[in-house]
């Protein structure tokens, strides 16, 4: 099988290895040998990329001869810009989603729903009020608060 790709696409190929590299690996802690094949996958694309004129994007590291996007402009690519976009995104979708469901399970006292549609009318409300403070004021009214001992 043989594939050809304009400078732009092998570009934007570069950048689309770039995000899905980073969202297998950027919080590992340890080795996932699940991610081996697609991480094989991305050195190949990106040793293509820089056989076939990127030399400036992608580096070759000698000592463990790996390719590698070069720091600065992956900083400045749209993979960083849309990697920043998904995470910030994320960050706020998810920490509406926690405190909505933490607030539908006080609220219930720790019973479930009589259904769905009342489980969503509730997490709805929660979600719609964190949505709203958010929006308007970030984090800056978010504080821990101590539970004091009984």
């Amino acid at each position: 099988m043989e594939l050809s790709f304009s400078k732009a696409e092998l570009k934007m190929l570069v950048e689309m290895a770039v995000m899905a590299d980073w969202v297998m690996t950027a919080h590992d802690v340890d080795d996932d040998e699940r991610k081996d094949p697609y991480i094989k996958l991305c050195q190949k694309i990106y040793a293509f990329a820089h056989k076939n004129g990127m030399k400036k994007e992608i580096d070759f590291i000698e000592d463990i001869k790996e390719y590698s996007p070069n720091p600065d402009w992956e900083d400045e690519s749209l993979a960083r810009t849309f990697i920043d976009e998904f995470e910030e995104k994320t960050f706020w979708d998810e920490l509406i989603e926690k405190l909505s469901e933490r607030d539908l399970n006080r609220k219930l006292k720790g019973k479930k729903a009589e259904n769905f549609h009342q489980h969503m009318e509730i997490f709805e409300e929660f979600s719609e009020k964190y949505t709203a403070e958010f929006c308007q004021n970030e984090l800056e009214n978010v504080e821990i608060v101590a539970k004091t001992k009984k």
